[in-house]
Order: structure tokens, then sequence, then C-alpha cells
């Protein structure tokens, strides 16, 4: 027979239940705050990289950003205002040099290359013409000034006879003088008919000249436009692959106009940007490191852009092995240049937490516990930073990301 149970013991239950209950509750809140206690003071030595102070060389360098690029990225352009009449080829096509890539609208050049050739015929003509014409008129001429020069030594004896004569009272004082005014007069005949064989030997070369240049001005506008014709069937220039191509059928296109563009694609080089606050120590013919994934590749600066856009100048990087097989055409790489050599002094891992000479503080390890201390760092390289102060060789600092541990002064490192 069941009976009522009195409402003192039910409450007395009650309280018992929620007592344990709470109790359960701030057990769990302590086992919490303590595992949060020790969380916050402490690390394990799997979660940070650790290096070592040593002693050794650094080779000096900048840092840049850098991208792989084709060694060689070739745009062809239309040499005439054209229209695209027909498509051989399509974007990564692997193309032999010499290969047809589209064909151009050539009619209306061919037209006007017919005309031009048409007049250098022309001009070739007329000047054959006038060569011949001042060769003749050169010989008239001449020949005139050898007549004139014989009438001139016929009077010189004709007024050396009448000399003669009148010595010896066979002529007259009056045939002298007029023989003398004969020699005078054919005397500056013949100099005058001298002067105009020279003038006109000089105008002549003259005319014959700027008829020669016109000629060969014509013929080289003709050879022009005879590479022009050429040009504009759209061929590879090298074996590449083709990355770009204007394939619209009937698409016009103007001179200078992009065609199509072909890349080396077997071997790269390295496009890099760095801050003009460094363009003293960017120079052609450095010595470059390019790190791809895990790999290093030795190379040298080649051409340094003289202009600064937006604080930033440009460089390139050609690579000893401009094939390796991590290289691929836009790649994000990191690029240091080395501009000197420094020997025995400290050094440090360059990791992250590196961003130039100056004031750190980093995490030096000692008896199993990470201290802060301040160090001062100066230059660096691809892989080491130069300690000045701070640190003296063996001590173990952590080199790895510790930014959500800037409150703290001191952590635990607990082993792996």
């Amino acid at each position: 027979m069941d009976r009522n149970i009195p409402k003192e013991e039910i409450l007395k239950r009650k309280r018992v239940k929620l007592i344990k209950i709470a109790a359960g509750v701030v057990v769990v809140a302590a086992l919490f705050y303590v595992l949060a206690i020790f969380l916050r003071s402490g690390i394990s030595e799997s979660d940070i990289e650790i290096a070592t102070v040593d002693k050794g060389t650094i080779e000096v360098s900048v840092s840049a950003n850098g991208k792989v690029v084709p060694l060689f990225e070739e745009v062809i352009t239309s040499p005439v205002s054209s229209k695209v009449l027909e498509v051989y080829k399509k974007p990564g096509d692997i193309l032999k040099k010499g290969d047809a890539i589209l064909r151009l609208d050539l009619e209306a050049t061919q037209t006007e290359f017919n005309r031009i050739k048409n007049e250098v015929e022309m001009k070739r003509c007329k000047l054959d013409q006038q060569n011949v014409s001042v060769k003749s008129k050169l010989s008239d001429l001449k020949i005139q000034v050898e007549i004139a020069e014989m009438k001139l030594k016929r009077m010189a004896v004709e007024l050396k006879n009448e000399h003669y004569l009148d010595s010896i009272g066979a002529s007259t004082s009056d045939k002298v003088r007029q023989a003398e005014l004969n020699y005078k007069v054919e005397s500056l005949q013949f100099e005058q008919l001298q002067q105009k064989y020279r003038n006109e030997r000089l105008t002549s070369a003259a005319d014959l000249k700027v008829s020669a240049l016109d000629f060969n001005i014509s013929k080289q506008n003709v050879q022009l436009m005879g590479k022009t014709m050429s040009e504009a069937q759209v061929r590879s220039p090298r074996e590449a692959v083709l990355t770009w191509l204007n394939n619209q059928i009937g698409a016009v296109v103007s001179p200078g106009g992009q065609l199509a563009i072909v890349s080396d694609l077997h071997n790269f080089k390295v496009e890099a940007e760095i801050s003009d606050v460094y363009a003293d120590r960017i120079s052609a013919g450095a010595k470059a490191i390019v790190r791809v994934g895990g790999e290093k590749l030795e190379g040298i600066v080649g051409n340094v852009v003289p202009s600064v856009k937006n604080g930033i100048i440009g460089f390139t990087v050609l690579l000893k092995e401009s094939s390796n097989a991590k290289l691929r055409s836009g790649l994000k790489v990191d690029v240091s240049v080395i501009n000197s050599i420094r020997d025995d002094v400290m050094r440090l891992a360059n990791r992250t937490y590196y961003v130039g000479k100056g004031e750190y503080e980093l995490w030096v390890i000692s008896d199993g516990v990470a201290q802060k201390r301040k160090v001062e760092l100066g230059e660096s390289s691809f892989e080491q930073a130069e300690v000045i102060s701070g640190l003296k060789v063996g001590d173990r600092v952590i080199v790895s990301d510790m930014t959500k541990y800037k409150n703290n002064s001191k952590l635990k490192i607990r082993k792996k």
C-alpha cells in the first residue's frame, strides 16, 4: 500500500541533488581554470621552431617579391592595316620556327606595293636618261673647249708672226695691235668656255646625285614594303608556345595591333620589385637567390628599370637553372639580392619575425623556460640575421610566430 512522502523529505532530497550538481559544476570549472592557467603559461616544444645562435659568415642581402615569367615573350603585331582572314593555330599550340599562325588580307597592301615598284622603275629609267643627257652635254662642251684652245694657240702663233714681221719692217703696228686684240678676245672666250664646262660638270653631278638619292630612297621604300609584306605573313619567329592569339575571323587590325604572343615555356626568368629605399643596393650583375618552394636557385640581376613607380623599382633576375622543373609562369617567389659578405659575426636564423635592422623582443630558452629578451639585430641574408647585442653564441631562441604570447613574459617549454 503506497503512502505519501512528506513534503519535508521531498525538499530535503531536492537540496541534496542541487548541492551535488553545484559541486560538480565547481569541480569542472576548477579543472578548466587550472587547465587554462597551464596552457597559458606553457607551450609544447613541438609547436615552435627553435634556432641556436652561432658564428659565421653572412651574405648581406635585401629581399624582394618576384614573379616567374618566360625567359622571352614576343608580341607579334600587324605591320599594316588589315583584317584577319584565316587562323591556323590556337593558344597552347607548340610552334616551330616559321609555322604559319594566321593570314591577313593583303590585297590593298599588294596593290600599293606594285604601285611603288612601278614608280621606282620609272625613276630608274629617268635616271638613266639623265645620265645619257649629261654625258652628251658635257661631251659637247668639252669639244668646244678643245676647239677654242686650238684657236687660241693659232692666234698666239699669228701674234708672234706679226711681231716678227713688224721687227723686220714687213708689217705695221696696226696689224700687230689687231692681232693682240684678237688673241685677248679669244683668250677670254676660252676661259669663259672652260668655266662653263666646269660649272656644267658640278651642276650635272649635283643633279645626278639628287636624282640618284631620290631613286635610292624609293628603292629602299620598296624593300621596306617588301619586308612589311613578308611580316604580314604571320609566322612564328622561333620555336615557342602560342600563349595568345587574335582568332576572330574578320577582325580589323591597325598597324601595331597585337596579333599573337609566343613564349618560351621551357626557360624562365624572374621579374622582381622592391622599395626604392633599396635602389642603391640593386645593380646589374649582383648575385641573387630565388626561393621556389623549399629550393634555392642562383641567378644574377639583369636589367634594372631606371624609373620609379609608386615608390617601387623593378629588376630582372636571370637564373642559372632557367629550365628548373619547379618553375612555372606566373609563380610568386621570394628574391634576395646579395650586396656584401660579412665574416665572423653572430647569426640567428632569419624567419618571419625579422623585418629589418633594429630592436626586437625575442624569446630565449634556458632551463626549460622561455623569457623575453631585448635583442638588437643588424643586416640579414636569405637565411641568417646578424646579432649585434642581447644574445651570445649557443643561446636557443624561438624564431616562429609568437604573437599570441605577446602579453606573457615567461613560458614553460614542454618537451615533445
